[in-house]
């Protein structure tokens, strides 16, 4: 089991720098705009060597497993294959808004459809009225969390960071549970995640690109899936993702009720709010990964008695408020600093005309060059 995830950690190392000359030559590169949070041009695509991390992982446990109890890793192989090409297209050459929803869509029908007949055909089978609402949900959801981690991929070693700790609660719930696929597929996860993040973080030498975002969220949401159908409570099974959803929800509803454009390019996601208010990168990626990892220890208490599941659901949500509150928080607090409140405005003098406020510029206004979805 160990040799895997080794493999799958090597080669996304020594595939990384590779991939970084490659996208070079291929100007496939992030250039820094109004709404970008890097400060240099960065190449992008850094995600094909997460992928190619993961096949490695994959066929060196096809090789060296042995038994009758064998994860069922078609699902994830397939996902991160499908909806690895599309961001690698869209990454070198563009893909229009339409055709990438159409490809996402098709594609997750596709992988939904792998990971429920995985499940009715395994040892445990699922009750129908699961296989019936995951058979009908689990397109949409796939469709949904990919975009929501491309969506979130934002900052330096953010994605990187929340694959890791996504990736090894799916392995321990695997683990504890007795499910091979969960352990499997949540150790590769991690293990990729954690080859990568040596160039992605503190100081980003690549980013994911929309290749490494699909990817890893396309297997993230199959995972969850097949958590689920195997009888995984829907607290534990969502709780590694728990923190992204929130945050693009809570955006997404923000800004349709402020009638603004929702589909536009944006910079108001709770995570960017904080480097606004002045956060650096690796103060953010620290606050959603400790906030991460608490949803995570927290979900664990559905699989005990009633009352202490509510209580931590409760309690859950509390730290969720309180991520989505921290760049309110971090803004007063940094006006605070800035105008302490002993200071006293100095009155206008007799002779000259008061001073109107300078008008804030704001970076909610769409880059036109920039492509949907990609808020760096």
């Amino acid at each position: 089991m160990l040799g895997a995830p080794a493999a799958a950690c090597i080669v996304t190392l020594a595939a990384t720098p590779i991939v970084i000359v490659c996208m070079r030559r291929l100007a496939a590169i992030d250039e820094v705009t109004a709404r970008s949070s890097h400060q240099a041009p960065t190449p992008r695509g850094g995600g094909i060597a997460v992928v190619l991390g993961l096949f490695a992982g994959v066929l060196v446990m096809l090789l060296t497993r042995g038994g009758t109890d064998s994860p069922d890793l078609l699902p994830l192989t397939a996902a991160a294959s499908l909806f690895g090409l599309i961001g690698l297209a869209e990454d070198v050459g563009g893909v229009t808004a339409m055709r990438r929803l159409a490809l996402h869509t098709a594609t997750s029908f596709v992988v939904a459809a792998m990971a429920v007949l995985g499940a009715v055909l395994g040892d445990a089978t699922p009750g129908l009225l699961t296989v019936l609402l995951v058979t009908v949900a689990a397109p949409v959801w796939i469709t949904g969390f990919v975009n929501v981690f491309n969506f979130m991929d934002g900052v330096n070693g953010i994605s990187a960071v929340t694959a890791a700790l996504a990736g090894g609660a799916f392995a321990a719930l695997g683990a504890a549970q007795d499910l091979p696929t969960a352990t499997a597929g949540g150790v590769l996860v991690a293990a990729s995640a954690l080859g990568f993040l040596p160039f992605n973080f503190p100081r980003a030498r690549v980013f994911l690109g929309d290749v490494g975002s699909y990817a890893l969220g396309a297997v993230l949401a199959v995972l969850t899936v097949q958590a689920v159908l195997a009888g995984i409570p829907p607290e534990s099974a969502l709780a590694p993702t728990a923190l992204y959803l929130t945050d693009t929800t809570a955006t997404l509803a923000r800004r349709i009720r402020a009638g603004e454009q929702w589909y536009s390019p944006h910079r108001s996601h709770a995570y960017q709010r904080l480097t606004i208010a002045g956060w650096s990168h690796v103060r953010v990626t620290g606050l959603v990964a400790a906030a991460t990892a608490v949803l995570i220890a927290l979900s664990l208490a559905a699989f005990g008695p009633l009352p202490g599941r509510l209580a931590a659901d409760a309690a859950a949500g509390l730290v969720l408020l309180a991520y989505l509150r921290a760049p309110r928080w971090a803004a007063r607090r940094g006006r605070t600093a800035a105008h302490p409140l002993t200071a006293r405005p100095a009155a206008p003098s007799p002779h000259q005309p008061a001073r109107l406020p300078a008008q804030r510029r704001t970076d909610d206004e769409p880059d036109r060059r920039a492509a949907p979805g990609r808020t760096r």
